[in-house]
């Protein structure tokens, strides 16, 4: 799967809206969208854009927006659609791991439907370094169709089989457990709704300059 993803998200990248629409019943673009009430401040970035619609729609929305993906066919479509909009984009290429950013110049980073990378430990200590205190880490992890249709059932099983369907109890707990323990704080998990669709929502929160110092008195 993971070489699947890869071809689409690279020499494929034209084709990645096409893909999401199918295997989303068109829904993709929406269920996207449904991130924006989780977002907080002014400045905001976007792990693994894709092809850019989120970036409109935060552009839209009035944030002071910016973008990090390694994929270059992504960002050139990103562009793309940004300037046909009449938008300025703000996209750099990097990998999440090593984020080519200022230590905490983001008030909010945010991912919809990433790969693995995203929860890894040298991307959430990167995230953690780039936003600044009391800043918002919002993660739209996966999503369950409503209906009950042949099509929508077998959808609801490629999802689950790919990591982008129902997540168990148990791994949201090992999830919340590794942020805490890499001093996150208000770690919640949102259940989000798109017409019946259920959409999983990973908010997590760097702690306030007085939070950080009481921790640092208490050591």
């Amino acid at each position: 799967m993971e070489r699947i993803f890869w071809l689409l998200y690279h020499p494929f990248a034209w084709a990645y809206d096409w893909v999401a629409h199918v295997v989303s019943v068109g829904r993709w673009r929406h269920w996207v969208r449904t991130i924006l009430p989780f977002i907080r401040g002014l400045r905001v970035l976007e792990i693994g854009f894709g092809p850019g619609h989120l970036q409109v729609e935060l552009n839209a929305a009035g944030f002071s927006t910016f973008g990090v993906d390694e994929s270059m066919p992504m960002i050139k479509l990103a562009r793309n659609r940004l300037q046909r909009a009449g938008l300025v984009s703000n996209l750099v290429r990097g990998r999440a791991e090593t984020l080519p950013f200022a230590c905490e110049c983001f008030d909010c980073v945010v991912a919809t439907f990433p790969g693995a990378f995203i929860l890894a430990t040298p991307t959430l200590e990167g995230i953690w370094r780039i936003l600044r205190p009391g800043g918002r880490l919002v993660i739209l992890l996966g999503s369950r169709l409503g209906g009950n249709s042949p099509y929508t059932r077998f959808l609801r099983w490629l999802f689950r089989v790919t990591s982008q369907g129902p997540w168990l109890p148990s791994v949201c707990d090992s999830i919340t457990a590794r942020l805490v323990d890499l001093n996150y704080v208000n770690v919640t998990w949102e259940n989000s709704d798109y017409n019946g669709d259920r959409l999983l929502v990973l908010v997590a929160q760097k702690p306030s300059d007085l939070a950080i110092a009481e921790a640092k008195g208490l050591e």
